[in-house]
């Protein structure tokens, strides 16, 4: 019998598809294929090869939709609720309230805020790490109170990889606020403050003067000032009971002079030469140029402020978060208001000037329940582009900010056209500055210091005083065992 090759057509009925925006789409792909058949039949006939067609169904996956900030597509984690744990009033805090909504709308994540006086902050955290409660997932800290916080924050290195975030971005102090000696980071900056120089302008501009760039120009400036007005040439604070603030003022004499307060080993050396020679400089302002106001011997950091603005004094040293304050007329005095310039921090004479800055990072609870959730809101929170958008807008007076921690953003040349080049100002201190020691025991330090600093302020002798409170200090940190 001989084989007989019949035609045989395969048809493939495709099911309708549903529309949908991000179905998949089906695409239908012919392939040629030989097939051959034999049957049994009672006629001979010729053996014959046809070709058949068979129908393959295949889909291609929709393309992803993208997302702003560095956001997750898909929305991952819809449905889930974050509480924010902040303080104020902050125009920042208010202007990240503000976009939640679109935060929201893009992730499908809620957010809550519980806002908290400034002065129950440290306890409420450390309440909540010691019960581990995770009663709120993200919340801001001081630099200072990292290595206490470290054990109640979850570790972020893995999440910044993953999201392609790189602390060249960041002026290195502010990584040195939130990385510790454990060699991992906690937190974001999301706020960072340096150190500029306040000076009334039309006082200067009355008397010819420049702005200072060394100590030397700044107490020869101050002489002059309060030579030739009713004005004290510069303010100041010295004063205890103020959460160590006389140390922000002190600092730069000690770093700019080349001596620190501890060496590598963790060993106290504000006493030594340098040390001794830059603290008797920075009170010297006070007991010897008497360029400063009598009250500053009791002053913490908002005094000394508060003499700025009201028209009391030409010059001080502070952060540059204030600067909108001077343009507020309920925050300043007439004679000052709108008048106030600005500058980078003077320092030592031939010597490069390491001005003081601290910054406040933005972490995750390690105890929160949604940390990837909380990640997402940090990512977008902090990301330049809506640090920018924020500085930029000065259309709200309740968001009203200068406050940006992106080196990108800092030499922006629309963020300076708008906010009169403080951005620039802010780094060229802050590309220098340093930050106090990242330890546990820094506010019992600290408070070592701080009195010292109003004893020599009010005549006790220098190198005296340093030496005693170095050997506290060394005590304090023997006790700790950092030593063998």
């Amino acid at each position: 019998m001989k084989r007989l090759a019949v035609s045989l057509v395969v048809v493939a009925i495709l099911a309708s598809f549903v529309a949908a925006c991000a179905a998949p789409t089906p695409q239908v792909i012919e392939k040629e294929v030989v097939v051959e058949k034999e049957v049994p039949v009672t006629v001979e006939v010729e053996k014959e090869v046809v070709v058949e067609k068979e129908v393959v169904v295949t889909t291609t996956p929709a393309p992803v939709e993208e997302v702003p900030y560095g956001l997750k597509p898909g929305k991952p984690y819809d449905g889930q609720t974050i509480k924010i744990l902040m303080t104020g009033p902050v125009p920042q805090y208010q202007a990240m309230m503000n976009r939640s909504p679109e935060f929201t709308e893009l992730t499908g994540i809620k957010v809550e805020y519980e806002f908290i006086p400034w002065a129950s902050f440290q306890e409420k955290v450390t309440t909540d790490g010691v019960a581990q409660a995770g009663a709120f997932d993200v919340y801001p800290y001081m630099d200072a109170w990292g290595p206490s916080f470290a054990p109640f924050l979850l570790p972020i290195d893995d999440y910044m990889k993953e999201a392609g975030i790189d602390w060249s971005e960041f002026p290195a102090a502010y990584k040195s606020g939130a990385c510790y000696a454990d060699g991992k980071c906690y937190g974001i900056p999301l706020r960072g403050h340096p150190q500029i120089l306040y000076y009334r302008k039309d006082v200067f501009d009355q008397l010819g003067l420049k702005p200072p760039t060394t100590f030397k120009e700044l107490e020869d400036t101050a002489s002059v000032i309060q030579e030739k007005t009713d004005l004290y040439g510069f303010s100041i604070c010295y004063g205890t009971g103020h959460a160590g603030q006389n140390l922000m003022t002190w600092v730069p004499f000690l770093w700019g002079n080349g001596s620190d307060i501890f060496d590598e080993n963790w060993k106290p050396i504000f006493n030594n030469d340098a040390g001794v020679e830059a603290t008797q400089r920075h009170v010297d302002l006070l007991l010897k140029k008497q360029i400063v106001p009598p009250g500053s011997l009791v002053w913490g950091e908002s005094e000394m402020v508060t003499s700025m603005k009201q028209g009391e004094s030409a010059m001080m040293i502070t952060w540059w978060w204030l600067f909108p304050d001077f343009s507020n007329p309920e925050k300043t005095a007439e004679a000052a208001l709108n008048n106030v310039a600005f500058a980078a921090p003077p320092g030592w004479e031939g010597k490069e000037s390491v001005p003081y800055t601290l910054s406040m990072p933005i972490g995750i609870n390690r105890f929160s329940k949604h940390p990837d959730a909380a990640w997402e809101y940090i990512k977008m929170m902090t990301h330049p582009s809506v640090e920018k958008d924020r500085v930029i807008d000065k259309s709200d007076p309740s968001i009203l900010d200068i406050v940006a921690t992106h080196l990108s953003v800092l030499m922006d040349d629309e963020v300076n056209e708008v906010n009169g080049g403080i951005h620039r100002a802010g780094y060229e201190s802050v590309k220098r500055a340093d930050i106090m020691p990242m330890i546990p025991e820094w506010p019992e330090v600290s408070s070592v210091l701080e009195a010292a600093i109003q004893e020599i302020a009010s005549g006790a002798p220098v190198k005296e005083t340093l030496d005693a409170a170095a050997e506290e200090v060394y005590g304090i940190m023997e006790r700790a065992g950092y030593y063998d």
